[in-house]
This record gives C-alpha cells, sequence and structure tokens, in this order.
C-alpha cells in the first residue's frame, strides 16, 4: 500500500468513526434536518372534508318573519344544546339579547345546520337560557330559565316545534337538563353554587326533592350540567368560573353509584379550557352521539368578545370529539384549526323520505312481513332503527300485534330478532338458527308505551356480546356468539309499521376512537392505537391471555386500579401507531404517564414511517394513590403541520403506557435577566412583554402591586419547560394569612371580578411571614409541600427555584440544601414565570432571572 492510500485511509477512519458514531449515538434531541418531502402525508389535510371551530349559526326568513330584522344575521350560539331524533340533529341555543322567543336549528351532518326558525314564542321566554329538549314516547319536552329566573318546561309532538308553556316557573335556578335513566326514571338537575343540584321527576312536569351532587362542584359557581351513561357509569359533565371569564371551563365527574349518587373529579381535568385571545371562554357544553352511530361530541361556545354592542354574549359553536377509556373521559381538543368532519355510518336512509325498495327487500310470510337489507354489516358493528306503527291496534284477541327488528341476518334460519310485544309491554332478545327460535332475554317496557309514536331500537354487537337500546335505554345485555355478520331489517305482524331513519356502523362500543386523528398538541390515550396487527401494533411476542379492552388484538392490555385501560410494551421492536392533525409547524415534547418504570426504556419515534427522533422515558416510582406517574419524556420531535400517523417503537428496555401529552416546546437559550427596580418600555415603569393581572407598579424597592386587589404578571409562554427562576423578594408588610411569590410553569391564567381565586394552571411558591409553601393550581390551590420558617420583615431574600421534569425545588438565600423539594406524579412541565401577590400583601420584587435548565 503507497503513502497516498495510506493517506487516504488515515482521512477516511476518522470520517467513519464520525459517521458510525453519529448513527449510532446521537442525542435523543438531534434531529437533524429530517425531511418529510415525499411521505405522501404533507397537504393530506387540504384534500379531506374539514371543519374548524368556531362555526356561525344564521338567520333565515321564515314564513311568517319575513321582517325579522336578524334575517341574514349571525345568532349567537350560547350554551348549545343538540338532541339526535330519528337520524336528524336539532340545536337550541339560548335567546339572542332581548328576544322572547327560542329557535332552532337542523343538520344530517352536525357540521350544516338549517335555520328552522322560531320554535317556541311567549312574553315569558324573554332571553330564555340555556333551552334543553329531550324526546319521550312520542312529545319533546323543553326546559329553560328565561333571564335565569327559574325554570318553565315546555311540550310540543316535533323537534321544531311550536312548543308551548306546559308549567309555571318551577324555580331551580339556571341551566336546567334531563335525564332519562335504564329504567325509565327521569332526573333533573341544575346549576348551583356548591355544585350541580339533582332530583327525581316523578313526571315529565313534576319535581322531587333537590340533592346536591357532592363531586360536582368547581369551587365556585357551577353550572352547563349534562349527564351521559356509558357501560354503567354517570359522566356528569359541568362549567364553572363566571361566563364572562376566559377561564370559562368545562370539567366531568364519574358515578358508580347512580344518578343522584356520590361524583368523583378524575386526574384530567378540566377536559375543555383555553384562556388565549381570541378563542376562550369555553364552556356550557352538552354531548351528543355522532352520524357514525359510535362516536361522541361534545358541543359548546366561546365567548369572541366579553360582549358585543346590541347582541350580548359574542358566543360561537364548538364541537370536538369525546373519546372514553374505561371511566376515563377526555376530548380531542378544544381545537380552533382543521378538523376532519364527523364520519357518517356506511349504510344509514330514511326510509318514509327514500321508499324502502333500493336498499330492503320486502318478503311476506302469513302474517309476518320482513324488510331485510341488501347491505350487510361486518361481524362486530352498531345498528340503528327508528320506526311506529300506523294505527293503534285494535283490541282483538285473535290478533297479537308484534313489531320487532332483525340483525346478522344470514337467511331465514339464522339471525338475531328483537321484538316489542306490545300486550305484555315487553321487549324480548330471540336467536333463530335452523329456523327454531329460542328466546335469549326480556325485558319491560313502559307501560304508557305508544306505539304509533316514534321509537328507537339500537344494537351494539360485537364478537361475543349483544346489547340492546330502547329510546336510550339499556334493556338486554346477553352473549350471542353464534351470529356474525349480515343484513339488518325489520318484522312485523298484525298491523303496519312504518319504518324511517335505518343505519349501521362498523364501529361499536368506542371503535371510532381508535381511527379518530388526535390533535396536536394533545393528550393521546395508549389503548387508542390504530386497527389491525402491523397497522396499528406490533409485538414479538404473544401475551397468554386475552386482554381485557381490545380482546381481538395479540397485545397485552391490563386495567388499573381507576377503571383505565394502559398497554404493555415489553419487548424491542413492539410499537403502537396513531392518527394525528398537527396543528403547526414546531418542535414538540412527549410527556408519558406510565406505570412500574422500574428502569429506563428508549423509544423511536416515526412519522409517515419515517425515523424523526428517539425518546427516554426515565426510571420513576409509582404515585402510591394513583398507581402511575407521569414522566417527562427527553428528546424532542420535528412535527409539521398536516394529517401524519405517530409511530412509538421500543428501542430498549419496556414501558407500560397509559396515555401521553404531545406539546409545543420552546428550544430557544433562556438566559433573561429583569431588572424590576429600573422599570419597563411602558407607562409606569411596565415591560411590554408582561402580561399584568390587577394594579403593579415600579418603584426602586422593585415591582410592587397595589394593596386590596390580587395581582399577578408573567412573562414568557406556555412552551416553556425546564428552568431555573431567581428572584429577590421583600416583605414589608404581610400578615399571617397574606402571601406573595413566584408562579412558575403557568398557563391558562384568567381575571374576573367574579372567579376562582386561584385561576390558572401551575405551580405557586408562597412566602408568608412563617411558611414557604409550594401549591398545585388548577383553577383551586393544594398545598403539595410546605416549609415552616420566619420571614424577617423588610429583609431582602435570595430565592431559587428549580424546574426539572417532575421535580421542582426551592432554595432560599443560597443554601445548597433546598427548603422544599416535590416531585409531582401528574406533573405540569410547561409554561410562564410570573409573580403574585394576594391582596393584603405588600412585597417588592427586586430581581428576576431565568435561565434554561436546572443549572
Amino acid at each position: 500500500m503507497n503513502k497516498k492510500r495510506l493517506k487516504l485511509l488515515g482521512l477516511l477512519i476518522p470520517i467513519l468513526a464520525i459517521v458510525v458514531f453519529a448513527a449510532f449515538f446521537r442525542e435523543p434531541n438531534d434531529v437533524g434536518g429530517i425531511s418529510m418531502e415525499g411521505t405522501g402525508m404533507v397537504e393530506k389535510l387540504k384534500d379531506s372534508d374539514t371543519y374548524k371551530n368556531w362555526m356561525s349559526l344564521t338567520v333565515e326568513k321564515k314564513e311568517g318573519y319575513e321582517n325579522d330584522p336578524l334575517n341574514g344575521k349571525n345568532y349567537p350560539a350560547g350554551d348549545p344544546f343538540v338532541m339526535k331524533h330519528n337520524g336528524m340533529y336539532y340545536l337550541y341555543p339560548s335567546t339572542h339579547f332581548g328576544l322572547s322567543d327560542i329557535r332552532a336549528w337542523s343538520s344530517e351532518d352536525l357540521i350544516h345546520w338549517k335555520y328552522e326558525g322560531v320554535v317556541a314564542k311567549d312574553e315569558r321566554l324573554k332571553m330564555a337560557y340555556a333551552p334543553e329538549v329531550i324526546y319521550w314516547n312520542g312529545y319533546f319536552y323543553m326546559a329553560t330559565s328565561p333571564g335565569g329566573k327559574g325554570h318553565y318546561v315546555l311540550k310540543s309532538d316535533s323537534p321544531t316545534g311550536p312548543f308551548t308553556l306546559e308549567t309555571d316557573n318551577v324555580g331551580m335556578s339556571i341551566d336546567g337538563t334531563i335525564f332519562i335513566d335504564d329504567d325509565g326514571k327521569w332526573y333533573f338537575y341544575n346549576a348551583g353554587s356548591k355544585g350541580i343540584r339533582g332530583r327525581e321527576m316523578p313526571t315529565p312536569l313534576t319535581f322531587g326533592k333537590e340533592h346536591i351532587l357532592q363531586g360536582t362542584s368547581m369551587n365556585h359557581w357551577t353550572e352547563g350540567p349534562f349527564l351521559l351513561k356509558r357501560n354503567g357509569t354517570y359522566f356528569m359533565t359541568q362549567t364553572g368560573n363566571h361566563l364572562m371569564s376566559k377561564g370559562y371551563r368545562i370539567n366531568y365527574s364519574i358515578s358508580k353509584d347512580g344518578p343522584l349518587g356520590n361524583f368523583i373529579t378524575p386526574y384530567n381535568n378540566p377536559i375543555i379550557i383555553n384562556t388565549d385571545d381570541g378563542f376562550h371562554g369555553l364552556g356550557h357544553s352538552s354531548t351528543v352521539m355522532g352520524p357514525d352511530l359510535d362516536s361522541y361530541y361534545m358541543v359548546y361556545h366561546n365567548n369572541k368578545n366579553p360582549v358585543a354592542p346590541g347582541i350580548g354574549h359574542d358566543r360561537y359553536l364548538n364541537m370536538d370529539k369525546l373519546v372514553f377509556n374505561g371511566d376515563k373521559m377526555d376530548v380531542l381538543g378544544p381545537t380552533n384549526f382543521p378538523q376532519k368532519v364527523p364520519k357518517r355510518a356506511p349504510f344509514y336512509t330514511w326510509i318514509q323520505r327514500e321508499g324502502a325498495e333500493r336498499n330492503f327487500d320486502k318478503q311476506t310470510s302469513g302474517k309476518t312481513t320482513t324488510l331485510v337489507s341488501k347491505s350487510k354489516t361486518k361481524e362486530s358493528y352498531t345498528a340503528e332503527f327508528n320506526f311506529k306503527a300506523a294505527l293503534e291496534s285494535k283490541q282483538d284477541e285473535s290478533k297479537k300485534p308484534q313489531a320487532g327488528v332483525i340483525f346478522s341476518y344470514e337467511n331465514e334460519s339464522h339471525f338475531g330478532m328483537v321484538s316489542v310485544r306490545m300486550p305484555e309491554k315487553k321487549l324480548e332478545l330471540v336467536g333463530v338458527q335452523n329456523k327454531e327460535r329460542r328466546s335469549i332475554a326480556t325485558a319491560s317496557l313502559p307501560e304508557d308505551l305508544d306505539l304509533t309514536k316514534l321509537h328507537t331500537i339500537r344494537i351494539e354487537k360485537d364478537r361475543q356480546q349483544v346489547k340492546v337500546y330502547f329510546d336510550g335505554m339499556q334493556k338486554l345485555d346477553a352473549e350471542m356468539k353464534d351470529l356474525t355478520a349480515g343484513s339488518i331489517g325489520y318484522v312485523y305482524e298484525d298491523f303496519d309499521l312504518l319504518p324511517d331513519y335505518t343505519a349501521f356502523s362498523h364501529e361499536v362500543n368506542g371503535t371510532s376512537d381508535f381511527e379518530a386523528y388526535k390533535p396536536v398538541p394533545g393528550s393521546i390515550e395508549a389503548v387508542h392505537y390504530l386497527k389491525g396487527k402491523e397497522r396499528g401494533y406490533h409485538t414479538k411476542q404473544k401475551p397468554e391471555m386475552p386482554n381485557p379492552f381490545r380482546p381481538e388484538d395479540d397485545i397485552a392490555i391490563d386495567k388499573t386500579d381507576g377503571n383505565t385501560y394502559l398497554v404493555n410494551l415489553n419487548h424491542k421492536g413492539d410499537w403502537l401507531q396513531y392518527s394525528i392533525n398537527v396543528k403547526e409547524d414546531a418542535t414538540y415534547g412527549i410527556d408519558v404517564r406510565v406505570r412500574g418504570q422500574k428502569e429506563a426504556a428508549e423509544l423511536e419515534v416515526y412519522v409517515d414511517d419515517q425515523w424523526i427522533s428517539n425518546m427516554v422515558v426515565p426510571p420513576a416510582d409509582d404515585d402510591q394513590k394513583s398507581g402511575w406517574v407521569k414522566m417527562k419524556g427527553i428528546g424532542n420531535l420535528p412535527l409539521r403541520a398536516d394529517l401524519h400517523t405517530l409511530k412509538l417503537k421500543v428501542k430498549r428496555g419496556e414501558i407500560h403506557l397509559l396515555d401521553f401529552d404531545v406539546y409545543k416546546v420552546n428550544l430557544e437559550k433562556l438566559d433573561r435577566t429583569i431588572d424590576l427596580t429600573k422599570g419597563g418600555d411602558m407607562a409606569g415603569g411596565l415591560y411590554s412583554d408582561w402580561t399584568y393581572i390587577g394594579k403593579w407598579s415600579v418603584s426602586n424597592q422593585g415591582l410592587t402591586s397595589a394593596p386590596g386587589v390580587s395581582s399577578m404578571a408573567f412573562t414568557g409562554n406556555t412552551s416553556w419547560s425546564d428552568y431555573t427562576v431567581e428572584a429577590d423578594l421583600t416583605l414589608p408588610k404581610t400578615s399571617l394569612q397574606d402571601d406573595a411569590g413566584i408562579l412558575i410553569r403557568a398557563s391558562n391564567e384568567s381575571t374576573h371580578k367574579d372567579q376562582v381565586p386561584d385561576a390558572l394552571m401551575g405551580y405557586y411558591i408562597s412566602f408568608s411571614p412563617s411558611r414557604v409553601a409550594l401549591k398545585k393550581l388548577n383553577y383551586d390551590a393544594v398545598v403539595v409541600e410546605k416549609a415552616d420558617l420566619s420571614l424577617q420583615k423588610d429583609k431582602k431574600y435570595h430565592i431559587k427555584i428549580q424546574a426539572e421534569g417532575s421535580t421542582i425545588r426551592v432554595y432560599l438565600d443560597n443554601s445548597p440544601k433546598p427548603i422544599l423539594q416535590y416531585t409531582d406524579s401528574n406533573a405540569f412541565t410547561t409554561g410562564k414565570v410570573g409573580v403574585r401577590s394576594s391582596a393584603n400583601a405588600v412585597v417588592f420584587f427586586e430581581r428576576l432571572s431565568i435561565k434554561g435548565g436546572a443549572n
């Protein structure tokens, strides 16, 4: 080998070593310039049917209202309530400022709304708050509280009215909602100062004794209740803070004890909040099932302006998908960027509008008529049937009128059937095999059942179970493994049946949550991976036992003590994949909620099957109470705005994943020092890049707030993550009841004269003459760590706060040992920095420095 070749080899070896090192030992956040071009995903959202919050309602000319001054104008969508009836959706918002009528809109898809006009008009309905409508046995009942001064109940035989007043003012504050349980009992809920009130309703027009529902308070006036029952769990949503507060928000509580039982508030609250300018004041929701027969959507309003001149509150319509993980409910939102429209069922028809001939085969045998759909379901599906009798059957002992629906129909010898036996007022689930009819289960129906009124049967069928709902009430649940895919339809004898909206979907019991695009930023449940092995998941080893959440999948899923589910990725190469909708081009971080993470794990992250980064999950001890811990993943993800797939693949170790949050992070090198004695670039010495709440002023002693007003001030943005904050403060006059201090990782701050005092999310390190406390704020305040000490009057103290991952450390006067140290198992990991002072505290902040990392 000559000298030239030796020299060349000598140059190549170190270059090769660098390449190998970069390939195998690159830092998790070393993402280089990963290109997303050529993936086929960029621009995909533009080719999809989408909607964007917020949406407007428009008033159009109607007969009798040709001179309506609102014609052609937008109508405020405050307190929107949506009900589904016979495959259609009906929307009722609060009444426009100063009017004495209630108006409605209709839709087939939850997106395109047709104005239906005035559905109720009466001087007693002036400024009718939050009208809500429920259907029962042929009639629609509306509850509303005009001017917030107690409720009236109205009635109609049509969802578009006219509704007429059936009661006097029955009181009970505002925001009434009605719920009918599976046993047919009625319940009424309304707003209150210590939580939601509930009571039984002996009839649709009468009300029983009031109960304050424990666990539903939002630490202030609580309003906008709505109750949903799913798989035996009662989910109560409610809204808190003042309507005009930016921090108007939505929480949920759950109960296993019944509709008037004790409720508990899960850890992932609030489920809807945003206080950014232009998209805030999010609240007063209702929940409705989507057109795919399986999804649930939360409908709510935003308050674009505090008060719009001449029209009152300038509120608009919003809608985001609800998802479920056992007893955990979450919202894929709130969003105000384009989202995929709700999916329609693959088969749906209104028979009375479109006729039966195109979609059904009609068969007659003796007194029995059947309609069998030409389209067939898959093995697991949901089907909905709406029908009524043409005429009330005459009393004839020779006739036994029956109506029913058929499902999983293979042929006349093999199918399932649900029949309504009119003389006995019974609902019967029947299996037919080899033409032999076998009764599986029966349930009682209401004594006042009128079959000439429209009724709904809903069937949820998976590979093992069949659930049957009648008019929204779950009545039957049985194992029917012998039924598979097939047609659906109707069967009736001894009278004429008028079937109408009929549909089936290949989703059942929440499987639509798996395919839904998860908005980023946002939270993703681990068990909501895409359907199909090698599409949504991959595992090297099949679990010994079927998993309890997605039993058809060969993947290990466990149930937590909180009746939620997590996925176990136990081997190198195991992966999960999700559909995501990224809001903007940015760098993102991931927080993971895990169980049993005794050792570190490393994940490879792929977008559209291209590797973009590695993510390290550090070891941590589970929280003793919850049984899991939230950890900040080490590494960053560059994502582009569009629809994508996101894959998490085990590189080393193992992970037991409950859910994960994807959030925007700021990569700027934080190194700021602010002298608060010199003042900034605004009047009074304040800084233009700060947000001030309350009254603040600057002197040579530092930044201070005016007495008598609780005040906060913030700098930075919500994408700041790990940092060290140092400050000098002096307490010249503070009572034992007052405090002041530093806010870290703060977000969604709000101010209003009538709201909770701790109106933000984050951490507050508070100082009073006798104590230093670390408080976690989430529109309430919980002291998570404290130290008793004596702070001298007029003495300057130096404070140092480190926020690193889930751990916060507080130092005083350059002590090497923290006076407070706390690791939060459900930590806030990003947010602004700020200062705070209670109403009667006098404190001076002289200097504030912020540096990235835990210095």
